[in-house]
């Protein structure tokens, strides 16, 4: 299921040296963002911004990090973003912006899943909202930092890592994205079929991503079945099944550390057809692809791979955000 027995990637000596480089890893505070920024840590970023929704967050995170990293409080900051209020995540790219002349990795690492019907602050789906439309307006108001990098010098390496998950597949048949319903709380839909619209979109964002920006290379990750504890409210909700289920899960999914790898892998691989990037031996990551453990391509939706579908959903948000004010 993981595909790590013979992993192609080992973070200790296939990372390169980051020096000079500015990283943004969402919802770092803890699970996968927390491992891939200890993963990254190591190897000597000038900054690593951990965003999380409060610093009480941060500090709890930092204990660990640095335990990990004794040098990190030193490069690791904090950034406060909470991907459910659009005003929060135009505050934390205004406060990024305002004191960063580059950003090389945008990782938008942060969901949630198996969440009971709600909205979030601007009244959108909490899933859909958090995991697609947070992310979007908070790269959205990066990208000119970000194009302004991968502009500042031949072969740059500028990187979005979006994740995504396999439960992509369960987005509403057969359209995928249906817009009507992302402005309720889709009450009527099964919890994980409003999961799969969210993570659907995290492809599709991608997609249209690389075809708007090709200077940036943008991937879609899925991390495979790992331990983080975002099934919670799923098995709060559901004990009994949960229950029985549980033990099978703990069975195949794998740690947050070694979960980490794929995201953490596309965050550094060399990039394919252009030099400068990676280590040398270590497979490379191509434009736009959708990835599942560890480095390999995956097989996506027929609704991940339809062109129009990406456009109608990158003009929906925006004109949605429009609406807002950003």
């Amino acid at each position: 299921m993981f595909g790590l027995f013979s992993t192609p990637f080992s973070p200790e000596k296939d990372i390169p040296s980051l020096a000079g480089k500015v990283l943004i890893i969402t919802g770092a505070n803890t699970g996968l963002g927390y491992e891939s920024l200890i993963h990254l840590a190591k190897h000597n970023p000038d900054k690593i911004y951990l965003c999380a929704r409060s610093k009480a967050k941060y500090d709890a995170a930092m204990k660990g990090i640095t335990a990990a990293v004794p040098n990190a409080a030193s490069f690791v900051k904090y950034l406060e973003l909470d991907l459910a209020s659009l005003s929060s995540v135009a505050a934390a790219a205004d406060a990024f912006s305002a004191e960063n002349p580059r950003l090389d990795i945008l990782m938008n690492n942060a969901g949630i899943m198996a969440q009971p019907p709600a909205l979030t602050k601007e009244g959108y789906e909490i899933q859909f909202g958090t995991n697609h439309i947070g992310h979007h307006l908070l790269t959205k108001k990066l990208l000119p930092i970000l194009e302004k990098t991968a502009a500042a010098e031949p072969n740059a390496d500028v990187r979005i890592i979006n994740l995504t998950s396999g439960g992509h597949k369960f987005a509403p048949n057969p359209a995928g994205f249906i817009p009507e319903t992302c402005t309720t709380d889709m009450a009527s839909y099964n919890t994980f079929t409003r999961y799969g619209q969210s993570k659907l979109a995290n492809i599709l964002f991608t997609n249209e991503l690389v075809r708007r920006y090709p200077a940036i290379t943008s991937v879609s990750i899925h991390p495979g079945g790992v331990m983080t504890g975002l099934a919670g409210p799923f098995a709060d909700a559901h004990p009994w099944l949960s229950f029985f289920l549980m033990p099978l899960w703990k069975l195949v999914a794998t740690t947050p550390t070694v979960g980490a790898y794929n995201q953490t892998w596309a965050s550094v691989a060399p990039v394919e057809g252009k030099v400068g990037t990676g280590k040398e031996g270590v497979r490379p990551v191509n434009q736009g692809r959708y990835y599942v453990p560890v480095a390999q391509e995956g097989s996506s939706s027929t609704q991940a791979k339809d062109g129009e579908v990406a456009k109608k959903l990158w003009e929906w948000t925006e004109a949605e955000l429009k609406k807002h004010g950003y």
